[in-house]
């Protein structure tokens, strides 16, 4: 009898060890030889995961730590961010915290922002008109209303130049309803920007939070983004969307010169949302809201935005000399397009800008730059351009377009600035130098490049004045009108 006892306390011991290691018996840890933890020991919210996945394989050392299951899941349930420690075992182990892996969410966005937005009523002198209402005599203004965000703790507010145009103060309202009258102390056309300032000591009690400026560089396309504003005069507005692009040239048809490297976005941004901020998933600027590409003039999916890096560049200036001045080089040109290459005696992939015109007494007339009219074929038919230089770089940069150009100027250079054009000049490379001037407001006054009979004959059949950048034209939709909301 004792004998088959001695046999069997074996055979009972091995079953049981190997029933620890799999987890039959997870809570007799002298029989396994290892530390478990029971189900009932889970924080609730990794257990409810757990319980809520199928599991093909069983759960290692690793994911049964409560610290890095919870940074693994990326933020489940709101008790994780107060467990998670990025100086604890999720650190040790190579794991970033949740804040690293997941964005702000939405509603706590705007919560960290809303009281730093703000909407912005400007009114414009208008006619002698007077209005008659409900039998009062009323003098005819031009109200506009826009956005903007606090810059700093100075009480500097800033917006877009367009909805503080011919006005030298307006009405700053917070979304708790305080009002505050601001002047505005620096503004630039060219790339639309505004700035205002706040003197009310009432204002500084506050204590409002400015919003942080991010570096607009690191953005990607199909990044989600946030639009705060108050369009239509709707106070507080959140939309949500991505950023469908990067680097445009937004066509300005007030000042004749485009705005470079802008962002374009799908959130909706309709009239009144100009100068609100863009924000990233952090909560922080990547630029601001100024137009939207519309047939109708509200919200169609295309919108944009003024660059958080252009800010931070000019807003410095704007806030010391109320201006800012921008660099020029003096000529219009033609993207090089597959007919006006072949017409050159180029490949037909040729990359360049054909020179078009230069202004006169320019940079680039100084330095010989030479262009020429483009011809359309009759009927239709192929572009021609006669024998103008083609840029093929800006200091060793490639050209494709004349978009790289005007980008390359208004991101790296400033009046005074040298710049290097490598032309194609009938056929031959040639680097020339460029000394950049500060860009001429109004219409300046372009060197013919055609033949005096040409020349003779448009004196005598006059055409009406077109504007220096349009809109592109897209086949099969209508002119678009000029909007900026």
């Amino acid at each position: 009898m004792y004998k088959f006892i001695w046999i069997l306390i074996p055979f009972l011991v091995f079953g049981a060890y190997i029933a620890g290691t799999m987890n039959l018996f997870p809570s007799i840890p002298f029989l396994t030889g290892s530390d478990t933890v029971a189900p009932s020991a889970l924080s609730p919210s990794i257990f409810s995961q757990e319980r809520g996945q199928q599991q093909s394989a069983p759960l290692s050392s690793s994911s049964m730590n409560p610290t890095v299951v919870q940074a693994q899941q990326n933020g489940f349930g709101d008790d994780l961010d107060n467990t998670v420690d990025s100086t604890g075992d999720a650190a040790a182990s190579g794991v970033p915290s949740s804040s690293s892996l997941s964005d702000v969410s939405l509603p706590e966005i705007f919560k960290r922002t809303e009281n730093s937005v703000v909407q912005i009523t400007s009114t414009r002198p208008g006619s002698n008109e007077v209005v008659i209402l409900n039998g009062r005599e009323i003098p005819q203004n031009n109200v506009a209303l826009g956005s903007g965000f606090v810059y700093d703790h100075d009480g500097r507010i800033i917006t877009n130049h367009h909805v503080v145009t011919d006005v030298e103060q307006v009405d700053v309202r917070f979304v708790d309803g305080d009002t505050f009258t601001a002047k505005v102390v620096g503004k630039d056309p060219y790339s639309d920007i505004g700035i205002l300032q706040i003197t009310d000591p009432e204002y500084f009690k506050k204590g409002v939070t400015p919003l942080e400026i991010a570096n607009s560089s690191e953005i990607q396309v199909g990044e989600q983004i946030i639009a705060i504003g108050n369009p239509f005069g709707l106070s507080g507005t959140l939309t949500t969307g991505v950023i469908s692009q990067i680097g445009r040239l937004l066509p300005n048809d007030v000042t004749g010169y485009s705005i470079a490297n802008t962002i374009q976005t799908d959130a909706a941004i309709n009239p009144g949302n100009s100068g609100g901020p863009l924000l990233n998933m952090k909560g922080e600027v990547v630029g601001m809201n100024t137009a939207i590409f519309s047939n109708t003039g509200v919200y169609s999916g295309v919108g944009f935005a003024i660059p958080s890096n252009m800010l931070l560049k000019e807003i410095p200036v704007l806030i010391e000399k109320g201006s800012y001045t921008h660099p020029w080089l003096g000529f219009t040109a033609k993207d090089l397009s597959p007919d006006i290459a072949e017409s050159l005696g180029l490949a037909r992939n040729y990359k360049g800008a054909a020179v078009v015109s230069v202004v006169e007494n320019s940079p680039a007339d100084k330095s010989g730059i030479k262009g020429e009219l483009t011809e359309d074929g009759f009927g239709g038919g192929t572009e021609v351009v006669k024998s103008g230089d083609i840029v093929t770089k800006i200091d060793g940069q490639p050209v494709k377009s004349m978009d790289d150009v005007i980008s390359h100027l208004d991101e790296n250079k400033k009046v005074g600035d040298k710049t290097i054009l490598t032309l194609n000049r009938d056929g031959k490379i040639v680097d020339i130098t460029v000394t950049l001037e500060e860009r001429p407001s109004g219409s300046p006054q372009l060197i013919p490049a055609s033949s005096q009979e040409e020349q003779d004959l448009r004196k005598e059949q006059p055409e009406p004045n077109q504007p220096l950048f349009q809109w592109p034209k897209i086949p099969g939709f209508p002119e678009l009108p000029k909007i900026f909301p």
